[in-house]
């Protein structure tokens, strides 16, 4: 089914290079020593919301999903095996509130859009993330309320990270995009959505 005349062109060159970029950055900065960037900075997040946004769904879930997945095979390896460091899906599937985030984000390059919806998406992983932490007792919180929200309160410190890298890279690979395409790549810029009145 080809593209309407007013959709913008997905699997152009600058949006592909983008996301290789982006996949390229989720990849390396877990491999950063810890006093080079903050705890839990990562571009997963920005991943799967930029390639739900600018390319399809299933990408979104295969390159967000996948690359974390990778990632924690990678640290799995690297500690020697050690099953502390066995990636769980417990913890990598919350990070499907990504892409879907991104779906939103298909007919708008709205700045305050766009990182509004990354900050909506980065707090409701820490929620979704910690609570499922705290139910299967990856710590010993008691199963209680106040035991829920010691566990929100324990996970902020881990957190700041990663709301600011999934906000940060975000709104900076959307922002390069909207750039690109309004100077170089004309057929990728997104046009906002219309609606049509009869008269």
């Amino acid at each position: 089914m080809g593209e309407r005349p007013d959709e913008p062109k997905r699997f152009g060159p600058m949006t592909i290079a983008l996301v290789a970029l982006l996949g390229l950055a989720a990849a390396v900065l877990p491999l950063l020593p810890e006093g080079l960037r903050p705890y839990n900075f990562a571009a997963f997040g920005a991943l799967g919301l930029f390639a739900a946004g600018r390319l399809n769904l299933g990408l979104g879930f295969l390159l967000c999903i996948g690359g974390k997945l990778l990632s924690d095979s990678f640290n799995y390896a690297a500690f020697h095996f050690q099953p502390d460091y066995l990636p769980m899906w417990k913890y990598i599937l919350p990070f499907a509130i990504y892409p879907i985030f991104g779906v939103f984000l298909r007919r708008t390059a709205n700045p305050f859009l766009i990182g509004g919806t990354a900050l909506f998406a980065s707090v409701l992983f820490f929620l979704v993330s910690n609570f499922g932490a705290w139910l299967e007792q990856a710590m010993p919180y008691p199963q209680t309320f106040a035991g829920l929200m010691e566990c929100y309160a324990m996970g902020l410190p881990f957190y700041k990270g990663t709301l600011i890298g999934d906000v940060a890279i975000t709104c900076g690979i959307f922002a390069a995009h909207a750039y690109l395409a309004k100077c170089y790549f004309p057929a990728e810029a997104v046009k906002p959505a219309t609606v049509e009145v009869e008269r």
